[in-house]
């Protein structure tokens, strides 16, 4: 855990630097920031067991356009990419499949985890509003891009038969890329209020996560962090 810290706090302080000698080089027309936040998955189905927590990361670039006269508000557009987990105890066990089938993993034995994840390329729009040059605030809209969906399970093995093998099973570790059923465009309400480069971060997702229908389970996460960026 002090390792994770450490590496963090050495990541946020090199990613701002970078993105402050960035914004200063071009007059604060580009920015460059990042997100971590947990994903709270909202309006999920009976066939879904959410885990309440579900970290993930974004990044991204903008050019900021100043809004009329102003200097201090500004059109913000971009790019970036995003990675969301959304972990669960309801294991996909055919996520190849046209329809989902589950097995419910809640107080299994050696069960760890059974994630989503499902990476973006992104494009953000936003208004960028400065009070008194040190409180910000951006308001915004960002198109998602699938790039790619995979799942990731950690737990005793299973049969064909969908049926654990037995008590004294090791470990597994199954990784399954390119799943179905992931919608292919996502579309967010985004929103940051801060101080000068850190902000609170939080975007709503407005179509769920994988298609309706398929038996897929129904997730619109709510995107909950903390933003660092010098906009």
């Amino acid at each position: 855990m002090k390792k994770l810290t450490l590496t963090l706090i050495a990541l946020i302080v090199s990613a701002t630097s970078f993105a402050q000698l960035i914004a200063n080089k071009t007059d604060n027309k580009v920015t460059v920031g990042f997100d971590l936040f947990s994903d709270i998955q909202l309006g999920t189905s009976d066939n879904w067991d959410p885990r309440g927590f579900n970290q993930g990361v974004d990044w991204y670039l903008t050019y900021n356009f100043p809004l009329g006269e102003s200097t201090k508000h500004t059109v913000s557009i971009g790019a970036g990419m995003s990675h969301h987990n959304y972990f669960s105890y309801s294991h996909i066990l055919n996520p190849y499949a046209a329809t989902f089938e589950y097995e419910e993993c809640r107080g299994v034995e050696k069960f760890k985890r059974f994630k989503v994840n499902a990476n973006y390329v992104d494009i953000p729009l936003e208004l960028r509003f400065r009070i008194k040059d040190q409180v910000k605030i951006g308001v915004g809209f960002k198109l998602g891009i699938l790039v790619m969906g995979k799942t990731k399970y950690v737990g005793p093995d299973y049969t064909n038969d969908n049926v654990l093998t037995g008590d004294n099973n090791e470990i597994i570790h199954e990784k399954q890329c390119y799943i179905k059923n992931l919608e292919r465009y996502t579309y967010s309400a985004t929103l940051r209020v801060g101080w000068r480069w850190v902000s609170a971060f939080a975007a709503y997702q407005l179509n769920p996560v994988f298609e309706v229908g398929h038996d897929a389970p129904v997730i619109h996460p709510l995107s909950v962090g903390v933003a660092f960026s010098p906009f």
